[in-house]
């Protein structure tokens, strides 16, 4: 028995989702001066970018000393107050109002969560400022909360903890 096989060009064309007509597909050739390519366009400025950024940071770190402090000795008594990085100071200044579970774990848990929700609770399609009041104002009360527990933390906690003036002569180091 002989099989028939058929011709390439005489075979049925499937859309992905849906069985049109290869006659009733209409095509439209994109214009080649309406878009701009990735490569080298994109690339090159993405490169440039990360090279500049590279260059600020290594020029900072030469002329900026780091911080660091002496190595530990037992003839000399550690400082009067010890304090996290400066990016962690105000969650160490919310561990001293609340309870480490509370101040630790759940507060920056709910924070997080509610950010990520903000675009679904204000889905508002709109780009402009004066139509996103609800999502603009509660990410500024975050950013602003945050901002001032840092600053606190960093410049009025002293030994043990205390509040201290910055005009006391207490040690500042971020």
């Amino acid at each position: 028995m002989a099989t028939t096989t058929t011709p390439p060009s005489a075979q049925k064309r499937y859309r992905t989702l849906a069985v049109v007509k290869q006659d009733s597909v209409t095509r439209v050739e994109k214009q080649l001066e309406d878009s701009v390519f990735v490569w080298p366009h994109l690339l090159v400025r993405e490169f440039m970018s990360a090279v500049l950024m590279t260059v600020m940071l290594t020029l900072t770190s030469v002329f900026i000393q780091a911080p660091l402090d002496v190595r530990f000795n037992l003839n000399f008594p550690p400082p009067a107050v010890a304090k996290a990085p400066w990016y962690f100071l105000g969650l160490q200044e919310l561990l001293h109002y609340f309870p480490p579970t509370l101040a630790g774990v759940l507060l920056p848990t709910f924070v997080l969560a509610g950010l990520a929700a903000l675009p679904y609770i204000d889905n508002n399609p709109s780009r402009a400022y004066v139509d996103r009041k609800l999502s603009i104002s509660l990410f500024t009360i975050f950013v602003v909360f945050f901002v001032v527990i840092t600053v606190i933390g960093s410049f009025f906690r002293g030994g043990g903890w205390l509040w201290a003036w910055p005009w006391q002569g207490e040690f500042f180091n971020l």
